[in-house]
């Protein structure tokens, strides 16, 4: 073993000069000498220095310092490292470096020459240590060491003993101290004197775990090894015990050799910690391997065995053991060309390949059926140190979804042209229906201008002739040609109503109707207007859904649509009325106008006439356009159906062929509200009164007319030619009963704004609108706003007579109301409720009736009711049950039961109304 050489220190490869000058400055300063070192050129008996430095930067540092410590097995070798590279030098040593103890890392920083000054340390006192051990075998070997030199001997193993780096006590057999190493002085910083006799348990290693190991010491073979934490210091010690034995063998001792291991532990779990942590890393890119969204696999040498496989690559060709095995009986086979010629290319050229969208043969399933598919790969070569091939890499995705789709694309772009052409067809059917629709809407908006003034004349015309035949009635010459006029105004009157109805202007009050019903109610009357030559046939489906329509107007639509059909089957024919359920999706309304997907009724009528072709069916629906001769029609039965079905929310269609029949299909929007049947209209003789009017009207001839005709009935008669001028009026605070204003008034204030601050002045009056064109002060989407009345113009004098006195009351007699007042009627008996409306009515209330108490309790937030007529006996709910709610609702609601069994005893305040009753039972409880 070559000598070692204390004042020396060696340093390998130090390129920093920042670097080199602290280390020399801290050799000179330790009385030392920096040498560098070459570990290729070591001659065999050059001495060994007592530390080497290994430098920062230094090419394999490991590698370099187990050539070292072949050569010089005592020396300490210090890796000098910033702290950056410390995690990276950990992993490169690993948990046995093969390095022996002597050895360290060193983090270059403040504390760097600090951990040089422990090093140097530790190197000179294994080096006193091993002088003394020398010094002491070669007395022994030389005779000099007997009895009578004891003393000297001693002396040699005390300084031996010192010269120990560790901490040696003797205990005796009480566990008091009998020897006390230097070594254990400087490491618990107490003398000799301070513990010598002492009990060990009182000095600060002794522990349990001490104590119960030197009871277990009881021969002079035995030896335990433990470790202490001393918590006061931040330390572990690690704490050998032995026996000692006398010349007889019997113990009568202890020894321990004590070692502060704080660093090799904080060291060995820095190992144990970085080894966790190479193993995660391992494990988390182990997953992350298995994870990738692509195949991945390396082959090796060129048999292209497989070395590596993810789990994707393994999903792909369908088997398990796959490593070990040569690609070619482990990677799907390609259907272009040979799978080893590819191999063998990227493997011999060393340039990669790519393969894109490539059709493989795989059996995903393992035994199972062999399937075709497709994947994008790389061959990429894998090179060695020696820039030689040594593998191949490959890597790709399965495409098989994405060219299959690819495929199907450019099938379907086979068939691109007819689906273009077929699209054309449609834009262009929706551009001709647009414009079909845009043409009748500005035909619209005229007739709906020109209806207004039109009406306006009618009304002085037809007031007049009225007024006149009183008159003429002595000269029948005269009286013909004033009814001639009055017939005249009728027709006139009668096309005004049909252009209003294509101009989607005629004010409707739609409500819940069941077609099936209507139809029924109308056979008579189309039997009777169609004649003995035409048969009708009506066909109902079941299960028919409720719409809501006004009934009057539909009724006025299939009644025009039939006399339609009658005159297109001149010889006779069958005409056909459908009525069915229907729904209009998404793909037919996309190629319509004004018209929304969802539920609607259908109502067809088909007739077998002539049938008409495609130019004549474009222009049908316009008004005035007519295929029949000159005087025979006016040509707007078919526009009047046409503003209908749009003003309801509907859908109309006409199909026609010449020579096959025409049908004309109307769709009417599905209502869930249950039906309310139609109420008769008011008949009986004219009655007038004596009660004040208020006439609003702009046009001055209609003015005088409608006051003459009021005037005539009995009425006082107050005149305004504006809105602003009737306020004044009602302001003035005279009594006035009703206001009857045009619609269309000029000025700032409006008819709507009058009538509302008219019930603010006078909260009992009465309001009746007329108007020959209505717009949207009172009609919004078609239909009248709630509590409006109105009188379309024209009028004759019997039709103002009744609305006036359905407002004002029908009679003056004090028994009976002159407030007119709403009664609600709840009755499941169809007859029975429309005959006690009829009733009520008659006896000069205003009635709404109701078949249930769902629908009647919708009603109880729609009007303000004064009397609740009700049945006791109702479908699904009780009559008391309805009573309850309907007067939380309405706390001011008059209640009268209503039944066939007799006094209904309840705890509500109500009266009982006994069936059958008179009309003096029902006006004495109506009234009481």
């Amino acid at each position: 073993m070559s000598e070692l050489l204390l004042d020396q220190i060696a340093l390998l490869e130090a390129g920093d000069a920042a670097l080199r000058e602290q280390i020399d400055s801290w050799a000179t300063a330790h009385g030392l000498q920096v040498r560098s070192l070459d570990p290729g050129a070591l001659l065999p008996d050059e001495h060994e220095p007592a530390l080497v430095l290994l430098a920062p930067g230094l090419q394999r540092p490991v590698a370099q310092a187990r050539q070292l410590r072949s050569r010089w097995k005592a020396t300490q070798l210090l890796f000098l490292s910033d702290e950056a590279g410390v995690d990276s030098l950990h992993r490169e040593l690993g948990p046995a470096p093969l390095l022996g103890p002597h050895w360290s890392i060193v983090t270059l920083g403040a504390s760097a020459l600090a951990q040089l000054d422990q090093a140097l340390a530790s190197v000179r006192r294994r080096a006193r240590l091993r002088t003394t051990l020398a010094q002491a075998n070669a007395m022994v070997d030389g005779g000099q060491l007997s009895k009578r030199s004891s003393p000297t001997a001693e002396l040699y193993l005390h300084h031996f003993i010192d010269a120990a780096r560790d901490a040696i006590v003797g205990l005796d057999r009480a566990g008091a101290v009998l020897y006390w190493s230097a070594g254990a002085a400087e490491l618990f910083g107490l003398g000799r004197g301070e513990v010598l006799r002492r009990a060990a348990s009182g000095l600060p290693f002794w522990s349990d775990e001490l104590g119960q190991a030197l009871a277990q010491v009881q021969d002079c073979d035995t030896t335990l090894t433990l470790q202490h934490e001393d918590a006061a210091n931040g330390r572990t010690l690690e704490i050998v015990v032995a026996a000692v034995c006398s010349a007889d063998g019997a113990v009568v001792g202890a020894a321990l050799t004590l070692r502060d291991v704080s660093a090799l532990v904080a060291e060995r779990r820095a190992n144990e910690l970085h080894g966790r942590q190479l193993s995660e890393e391992r494990a988390h890119l182990q997953r992350l391997f298995d994870q990738a969204p692509g195949f991945i696999a390396i082959t090796e040498g060129p048999q292209h065995e497989l070395k590596i496989a993810n789990r994707a690559f393994h999903q792909l060709v369908g088997a398990r053991e796959l490593l070990g095995r040569p690609a070619l009986k482990a990677f799907p086979q390609l259907e272009s060309r040979a799978l080893s010629d590819l191999l063998q290319q990227v493997y011999v050229t060393g340039r990669p390949y790519i393969g894109r969208d490539i059709a493989v043969r795989v059996r995903p399933q393992a035994g199972g059926k062999a399937e075709r598919h497709y994947v994008n790969f790389i061959f990429q070569p894998v090179f060695s140190e020696d820039e030689q091939v040594s593998g191949i890499f490959c890597q790709g995705h399965d495409v098989t979804a994405q060219v299959l789709a690819q495929q199907a694309l450019q099938r379907s772009s086979e068939q691109l042209q007819e689906l273009v052409e077929e699209r054309t067809r449609e834009l262009e059917l929706s551009r001709q229906a647009l414009y079909q629709s845009q043409k009748l809407e500005a035909i619209g908006k005229l007739t709906g201008g020109v209806a207004h003034d039109f009406n306006n004349v009618l009304q002085v015309i037809a007031g007049n002739l009225q007024l006149l035949q009183p008159l003429v009635e002595a000269n029948r010459g005269a009286a013909k040609r004033v009814d001639a006029a009055s017939s005249a105004v009728e027709r006139g009157a009668k096309l005004a109503r049909q252009l209003l109805a294509f101009a989607r202007r005629q004010p409707l009050r739609p409500q819940p109707t069941n077609l099936g019903r209507l139809l029924r109610d109308l056979d008579e009357l189309l039997r009777q207007a169609l004649g003995e030559r035409i048969e009708i046939e009506t066909v109902v489906a079941g299960g028919l859904w409720t719409t809501m329509v006004d009934p009057n107007q539909l009724e006025q639509v299939v009644l025009n649509l039939a006399i339609n059909a009658r005159d297109a089957m001149p010889d006779g024919g069958k005409l056909t009325l459908e009525l069915g359920n229907a729904m209009l999706d998404e793909h037919y309304t996309g190629t319509q106008i004004d018209v929304a997907p969802g539920q609607y009724v259908l109502l067809a009528v088909s007739d077998t006439g002539v049938g008409m072709p495609a130019n004549i069916i474009e222009q049908a629906f316009e008004p005035f356009f007519t295929t029949k001769p000159e005087g025979q029609g006016t040509g707007l039965g078919l526009s009047m159906a046409y503003g209908f079905a749009k003003q309801s929310g509907g859908h109309i269609r006409l199909y026609s062929e010449p020579g096959a029949g025409t049908s004309v299909k109307l769709y009417l929007p599905r209502t869930e509200q249950p039906e309310v049947q139609a109420q008769p209209s008011t008949v009986g003789p004219v009655v007038g009164g004596s009660e004040t009017i208020l006439v609003v009207e702009d046009d001055l001839p209609v003015q005088a007319t409608v006051i003459e005709l009021l005037t005539g009935l009995g009425y006082s008669v107050l005149r305004a030619n504006d809105a602003q001028s009737a306020l004044s009026i009602l302001q003035s605070g005279l009594s006035i009963d009703l206001l009857f204003t045009d619609v269309v008034m000029p000025g700032p204030l409006s008819s709507t704004e009058l009538a509302r601050q008219a019930r603010v002045l006078l909260p009992d009056i009465a309001v009746l609108f007329t108007s020959g064109y209505t717009r949207n002060a009172i009609v919004h989407g078609g239909r009248l706003d709630p509590g409006v009345e109105l009188l379309s113009k024209p009028y004759r004098q019997e039709d103002l007579a009744r609305k006036v006195r359905q407002l004002l009351g029908t009679q003056h007699s004090d028994d009976k109301p002159v407030e007119q007042q709403w009664v609600m009627v709840v009755e499941d008996q169809p007859q029975l409720l429309v005959l006690a409306c009829e009733m009520v009515e008659e006896l000069g209330y205003r009635a709404c009736g109701y078949p249930n108490a769902e629908a009647a309790a919708q009603g109880l937030h729609e009007q303000r009711f004064d009397h609740l007529l009700l049945d006791v006996n109702l479908p699904g709910r009780s009559g008391p049950d309805f009573a309850a709610e309907a007067l939380r609702t309405q706390p001011w609601l008059r209640l009268v039961f209503v039944s066939g069994e007799g006094r209904i005893e309840s705890n509500l305040p109500a009266r009982s109304l006994p069936k059958p009753f008179s009309f003096d039972q029902l006006a004495e409880i109506l009234q009481g």
